[in-house]
């Protein structure tokens, strides 16, 4: 399907007053983007109209939708826009960014039940989201840290819950709404990408060996605390590449068992992706297929009722070797960028997993604070 046929059209923000941007003037380089974690993300165009000329259909703040062929393509909010010498440049932040804008406010006990608790009460407040799933109940969300209520947005708390628990989340846009959910890591593939050039993976640096410094004991009123250092350690790794080390410190997150400080330097090492396609896919019209064989329509990330995009990558022929091996490879998207010429960019999901230093120091900043417990003495009464 031709790129010309995305139409863009901005709503008011109580969904009234559709107004279409084509039948001011000619809609040109419309391009928009998608994210895992997240959902849709940014879109840019120009509106072929005079600086001069300004009327409410480019209001900041009104809703934007993107159709194409009938269905919803996009969906968000529209930015201020600039005034420029081939028109107006019009841009918009997407419907999977709208947690940023609302606080995780939430009432009873901290738990599995806050992230449905906080999300329905930011939904009831306008957030323009539709929860159909029982978040709470997704095996692995993570609870254990605590934060406070309103002490941090919609997007952190579902962050928060998601990452160390091996899952992610993501904002669905259809002609229903904006449906957010959270799912484990899919594996399973649901394209097929085919490359007309051969594609290489990168190597990133990491250590076969993280030291973890971690507070052993509590300080008391005549003794200070104690601090120890523990390891892990990749055998497999390390048998490939030879021993390189590195240093985590947690000791700020209260007393740790050498056992708990060891998890979470294995958990790190997990999620670190060593050799990965962290490189984009930039792709033409007929490169992205269904499991079936029939060519997607690039303008349509959603199509099919997708949540997450898998693609089975049929690379070309090259030499193999080392951690890389032949035959089909399944990678998750974790950006897909719709471009104004009627192409894509797929940036695969390991790029984010690709750094050494910004998955440790997420593994550090997620890492649950430890409180000292508080004894309790019986009072003694006097005869």
């Amino acid at each position: 399907m031709p790129d010309d046929l995305s139409q863009v059209v901005t709503y008011d923000p109580d969904g009234t007053d559709p107004r279409w941007l084509g039948h001011y003037g000619y809609v040109t380089d419309l391009g928009y983007s998608f994210a895992l974690p997240g959902g849709c993300d940014q879109m840019s165009c120009t509106l072929a109209t005079p600086a001069s000329w300004r009327n409410e259909v480019l209001n900041p703040g009104r809703l934007v939708r993107v159709t194409r062929g009938g269905t919803t393509a996009w969906a968000g909010i529209l930015d201020e826009p600039q005034p420029g010498d081939s028109g107006w440049q019009v841009t918009a932040h997407g419907a999977g960014g709208y947690g940023d804008d609302y606080l995780a406010i939430w009432t009873g006990s901290w738990g599995t039940g806050v992230f449905n608790n906080a999300i329905d009460a930011a939904i009831s407040r306008g957030l323009d989201w539709t929860r159909a799933q029982d978040i709470g109940a997704t095996a692995n969300i993570w609870t254990g840290q605590q934060v406070d209520s309103g002490g941090q947005t919609i997007t952190d708390l579902l962050n928060l819950g998601a990452h160390k628990g091996g899952l992610t989340w993501a904002v669905q846009t259809t002609a229903r709404g904006n449906i957010v959910s959270v799912f484990a890591l899919p594996t399973a593939a649901n394209r097929i990408l085919s490359t007309a050039n051969p594609e290489g993976r990168s190597i990133a640096d990491a250590p076969t060996t993280v030291y973890v410094r971690y507070q052993a004991t509590w300080d008391t009123n005549t003794v200070p605390a104690t601090y120890a250092t523990t390891s892990v350690t990749s055998s497999a790794r390390e048998a490939a590449q030879g021993r390189s080390e590195d240093l985590m410190d947690i000791s700020s997150a209260g007393v740790y068992t050498a056992g708990a400080a060891q998890a979470v330097a294995t958990s790190a090492m997990k999620r670190f992706t060593r050799a990965a396609f962290a490189d984009p896919f930039h792709i033409q019209p007929g490169q992205l297929l269904t499991l079936g064989g029939q060519a997607c329509d690039l303008g349509l990330f959603w199509a099919d009722g997708i949540t997450a995009m898998v693609c089975k990558l049929i690379l070309a022929d090259y030499a193999y070797g080392g951690e890389v091996q032949a035959g089909p490879v399944n990678a998750l998207v974790g950006r897909y960028e719709f471009q104004p010429d009627g192409t894509a960019v797929i940036t695969p999901f390991e790029s984010a997993r690709h750094d050494w230093s910004s998955v440790m120091g997420a593994a550090v900043d997620a890492t649950p604070v430890r409180v000292k417990p508080t004894a309790k003495h019986k009072r003694k009464h006097r005869k």
